[in-house]
């Protein structure tokens, strides 16, 4: 779980501040105010690990594509220097951390990166253990623990790759590569869905792939639905183990976009083709989903994503309710509370939806989730410059510091209309 970040003269953000990650954390505010930025910022540290370059601001493949130093820089004045720090404790399962010692399951983590000849160079890179606060420096080649010099040390980006990293080893100037293992091992169980989803299909092809996750715009879905189903995978629901197809299932028909579907084979079984086949009612005929609206094809990977990636993961997730009806759009928020809390995801979201977040206050007020597990922002750009705040929500689910216009003018335009309606009815009482 990524419990901080901060970046500085990252695109609009001259200094994000320190900005507190929790198990639900919102991200809100107008267009072009920042917030897909802070997201982008970890998805720039997770497509750069194992590469060996400084960092990879990625290309037509890669999780986000931004260009390059100097479109990346805060106001493309390449005298200033990008700043990039988290702090996290890993929570994934005991087999994924077997190799990591105790104290490099919490710490701090920030790099600074200059460019010199048109070539991005590292500065500086930090890792502090936490809790003990034991700090690991490395700086111009120099590596250093709590002040005592251990040598000179090679890096290959910005976390510290070392050229021949050694998990194993126990000398001092391995500290490094086991803090850059730990690292990697975080950034392997963040998993990002983008705000569109690749078109439905009528057929799918599945060639017996196990995938990670369900990629960048969903494509890889009916392949991990597929494998959770041949590896008979469950996931967690009411302190109980079901099958992934059954949730889905259930999931669709609360938020009311399907009473059902089935993954069908069609043709020979050792063809391996299947198609997904939906009723929208009890008496409904059976369509494909490529026959049915932009609401299913959107959420249905994004199910899957949710109940598919190992537990303990970070999602990222860009606007999952963009072609929902906004009844589904509030039901999103019940299913992001159920899957932090019973299988112990960490979900980071981008939003433009009132009716989720007014769920989520409601879901507050009921104590379905504390509101320390939630935590929201609004972003917004003040000339060129996007600054951050933190949403005061108290026990009961109120806001108590709500900016204004932070979903436009729609509750001013109710109260107008209210003013409106008793202004007419009492002209024609008279």
């Amino acid at each position: 779980m990524i419990t901080h970040i901060r970046v500085q003269n990252f695109k609009s953000w001259k200094d994000s501040g320190e900005v507190k990650l929790a198990p639900l954390t919102g991200f809100f505010g107008t267009n072009s105010s920042g917030k897909s930025s802070l997201l982008q910022m970890l998805l720039l540290l997770k497509q750069t690990v194992g590469k060996e370059k400084v960092i990879f601001f990625g290309d037509e493949n890669s999780l986000v594509n931004l260009g390059n130093f100097r479109e990346v820089i805060h106001r493309h004045q390449l005298i200033n220097e990008l700043y990039l720090g988290i702090s996290c404790k890993l929570t994934h399962s005991a087999s994924d951390l077997l190799k990591i010692p105790i104290q490099f399951l919490r710490f701090a983590f920030d790099t600074i990166i200059r460019e010199e000849k048109s070539t991005p160079i590292v500065k500086h890179i930090r890792y502090i253990s936490l809790p003990d606060g034991a700090i690991t420096l490395w700086e111009n080649g120099q590596l250093s623990r709590d002040n005592r010099d251990l040598g000179a040390i090679d890096i290959q980006n910005c976390y510290g790759l070392p050229p021949q990293p050694s998990i194993n080893s126990s000398g001092p100037t391995d500290i490094l590569p086991q803090f850059s293992f730990a690292f990697e091992k975080l950034f392997f169980h963040v998993y990002y869905l983008g705000p569109t989803r690749v078109h439905p299909k009528r057929l799918y092809h599945w060639e017996r792939t196990h995938p990670k996750e369900v990629d960048l715009w969903g494509d890889k879905a009916v392949d991990a639905l597929l494998s959770a189903r041949v590896l008979q995978l469950t996931t967690a629901h009411n302190g109980k183990r079901i099958l992934i197809e059954e949730r889905i299932s259930k999931w669709l028909q609360k938020l009311e976009l399907a009473h059902s579907f089935r993954l069908i084979p069609i043709g020979a079984l050792d063809d391996n083709t299947y198609e997904i086949r939906i009723r929208k009612t009890p008496n409904s005929a059976e369509v494909t989903l490529a026959d049915m609206g932009h609401g299913v094809s959107d959420v249905f990977p994004l199910l899957v994503h949710c109940c598919y990636v190992p537990e303990g993961s970070t999602l990222i997730l860009e606007q999952p309710g963009i072609h929902l009806h906004p009844m589904a759009q509030a039901d999103l928020a019940d299913l992001l509370i159920e899957v932090i809390t019973e299988r112990n995801l960490q979900i980071l979201v981008e939003s433009h939806s009132e009716h989720l977040l007014t769920r989520l206050q409601l879901r507050i007020t009921e104590d379905k989730i504390p509101a320390s597990d939630t935590t929201l922002y609004f972003c917004e750009n003040d000339d060129g410059v996007s600054n951050i705040k933190s949403l005061d929500v108290d026990e009961l689910g109120n806001i108590k510091n709500w900016p204004k216009n932070f979903f436009g003018n729609v509750r001013s335009d109710l109260v107008k209309m209210a003013r409106e309606q008793m202004k007419r009815q009492k002209k024609a009482e008279d």
